[in-house]
């Protein structure tokens, strides 16, 4: 899966020249915020990680982009043991221009999140593949940089492990279109 998502960013990369116009197609960014982790069945000590992810995408309207991404998404900690996650996604992104410097936009894709377990944790990686969606805001300072206000949430499904739940990311970021 891993091939594919980075086959869909390699393709954006080698397809947006051939598209490009006068304005900005290609972006790319980086965001922090805050992730809120909920597993089924465990009690957490440590479930809000500051959480990171770094992203590029390519807009083929000014209504619809797609956009791939790295994400830690921090580390948890409970019962004596803890678990780090991180993982790539790739969505499609719905965005509603309402001026110049702002728009809405909304996301609908894929992830593939891993946790590792530590500490008292013990056994195998824990993998989810699963939807994710997201919802935010975007004020472009000039047509080369913006800065993002984002939730996105994720799935965490591995029925091998018994861990299951979700994250919920509250984010800002900063994005630069070339």
């Amino acid at each position: 899966m891993k091939k594919i998502a980075i086959a869909a960013l390699l393709s954006v990369v080698v397809v947006a020249p051939a598209v490009a116009a006068d304005e900005p197609h290609m972006y790319a960014g980086v965001r922090v915020g805050q992730a809120k982790t909920s597993i089924d069945n465990q009690v957490l000590d440590t479930a809000n990680p500051t959480a990171f992810g770094v992203f590029l995408g390519h807009t083929f309207s000014p209504n619809f982009g797609i956009e791939g991404e790295y994400l830690a998404l921090g580390e948890i900690k409970g019962g004596g043991g803890s678990a780090k996650s991180t993982g790539f996604s790739l969505s499609g992104v719905g965005s509603y221009p309402i001026n110049e410097q702002f728009s809405l936009f909304g996301k609908l894709g894929y992830a593939m999140i891993t946790s590792k377990p530590g500490g008292s944790f013990t056994g195998p990686d824990a993998k989810s593949k699963a939807v994710t969606y997201g919802l935010g805001g975007q004020y472009n300072f000039s047509s080369g940089v913006g800065v993002r206000l984002g939730w996105d949430k994720y799935k965490l499904d591995d029925s091998s492990q018994s861990f299951n739940g979700h994250v919920s990311l509250i984010s800002v970021g900063a994005v630069f279109k070339f």
